[in-house]
């Protein structure tokens, strides 16, 4: 198996974690995204893959996992960055009467 191949396969399976973790409703670390998108950086570098490949990829794991709408979303978008969609975290009213 080739170097861009192998790049290919291991992107599919990144990006796919990346939206079902999301699905999933499980935080995704910083570092984590950060790593993810140094990858894609460097691939794109390397030739290994093509932008509008990773953007398909986006695309389609979005669908896959989330919804048309942030799908749609992605499709729109002229930047090739990926979207934190993090469910809001619940808020208690203070027990501080004070």
């Amino acid at each position: 198996m080739s170097t861009a191949k192998d790049f290919c396969a291991q992107l599919s399976v990144k990006i796919n974690c990346f939206f079902s973790d999301q699905q999933q409703g499980l935080d995704i670390p910083p570092a984590e995204l950060y790593r993810l998108e140094g990858f894609i950086e460097a691939g794109l570098l390397a030739g290994f893959v093509l932008e509008s490949e990773v953007k398909q990829r986006f695309v389609d794991g979005a669908e896959q996992y989330l919804s048309t709408e942030i799908a749609d979303f992605y499709r729109q978008d002229y930047r090739l960055i990926l979207h934190m969609r993090m469910n809001e975290a619940p808020v208690y009213p203070s027990s501080n009467t004070s």
